[in-house]
């Protein structure tokens, strides 16, 4: 290895987040799972979790180029396991979801540990993921859509941190 591949290598790592990662619950189209594991490899994060329709996420989503190498993805079962495993590691669970009570994504305090769930493509997220969080974001829509998809939502930056990974899908 190269001293300035190994320069490079730790500059990432000492960069990356421990404490911010994402949920994406249902994310099942592979081109948006993919594109939001490069986005956290992008701002950081070095490990995402997912449950996936029917407990079986992708397992090599081949539009990730390398991503899956640097970021850890975690699967679960069921989404009050994967929530519950968060909270364990003393995670915040917010939703990315437009609703009523939502804060503005860039109004919330990321200095703390956070993990921010993100719904299906088709969907958004269900009931059951909704009544886990201790809060839910949304990003402002100024246009006639009320959300961005899941993908592009997911490498939106937020005040407060380097950058981050939320999102609700269409």
């Amino acid at each position: 290895m190269t001293p300035e591949r190994y320069q490079r290598l730790k500059a990432i790592l000492n960069a990356r987040q421990p404490d911010l990662t994402v949920l994406m619950e249902d994310v099942h189209k592979p081109r948006n799972f993919a594109a939001i594991l490069r986005s956290c490899d992008a701002v950081g994060i070095y490990e995402a979790h997912a449950v996936a329709p029917g407990g079986i996420p992708f397992k090599r989503p081949k539009a990730a180029a390398g991503s899956t190498r640097w970021v850890k993805m975690r699967r679960h079962p069921e989404v009050h396991q994967a929530v519950a495993q968060l909270r364990e590691r003393g995670m915040r669970i917010i939703a990315a979801h437009p609703s009523p009570e939502a804060v503005d994504y860039r109004d919330y305090d990321y200095t703390q540990p956070t993990a921010i769930i993100m719904g299906s493509e088709l969907t958004g997220l269900s009931e059951s993921a909704l009544a886990l969080t201790d809060e839910v974001i949304a990003i402002p829509m100024q246009g006639m859509v009320q959300s961005l998809n899941v993908s592009v939502s997911a490498a939106y930056p937020v005040r407060g941190t380097k950058t981050t990974a939320i999102g609700r899908a269409v």
